[in-house]
């Protein structure tokens, strides 16, 4: 067979023209797709104020674990303070109640736009107030803490959580 001057036969194949995809890219493509659809189904499944307020609730029951927890293991009485805007955690320290910086755990909590709790303490309406200066609910580690009832939201949306369990 005669030669050209780069090398190459004279005779040169046709290129070869793909004729679609193949199984592994249209695998990938389906499953790309299926992970979008799903994180935009969890994603459209948890918001509404009914999902809002469950995840509220459940934050303050986590961080009122976390508080009681740190009153056994430091040997000093943690409490709760609930106020307009939201809650916060406190200590009592040198015969005073001291707030906790707010880079300690559990952190300050707002309340979500909209959200007005309904808080009962002892068959006590709490009506929480911005000048509220000492904490509520007290947990010493030793005694049991100040048992109370919270209220979100109203209607079909209305969470209620009785601490303790």
């Amino acid at each position: 067979m005669p030669k050209l001057a780069t090398g190459a036969n004279s005779i040169a194949a046709a290129p070869r023209v793909p004729r679609g995809f193949t199984l592994v890219e249209v695998l990938v493509v389906v499953i790309i797709a299926g992970i979008l659809t799903g994180a935009v189904l969890l994603v459209l499944g948890q918001s509404g104020p009914a999902q809002a307020n469950k995840r509220e609730m459940a934050r303050l029951n986590a961080s009122l674990e976390v508080m009681c927890d740190q009153a056994l293991l430091g040997g000093s009485a943690r409490g709760l303070r609930f106020h307009v805007e939201g809650y916060d955690f406190w200590q009592y320290r040198a015969g005073a109640w001291l707030p906790l910086p707010s880079d300690s755990r559990p952190h300050p909590v707002r309340w979500p736009e909209g959200v007005r709790p309904r808080v009962q303490i002892e068959n006590l309406v709490l009506r929480p107030t911005r000048n509220q200066r000492l904490p509520q609910i007290i947990c010493t580690g030793i005694e049991p803490p100040t048992p109370f009832s919270i209220e979100i939201g109203s209607g079909e949306y209305r969470r209620t959580m009785n601490w303790p369990k």
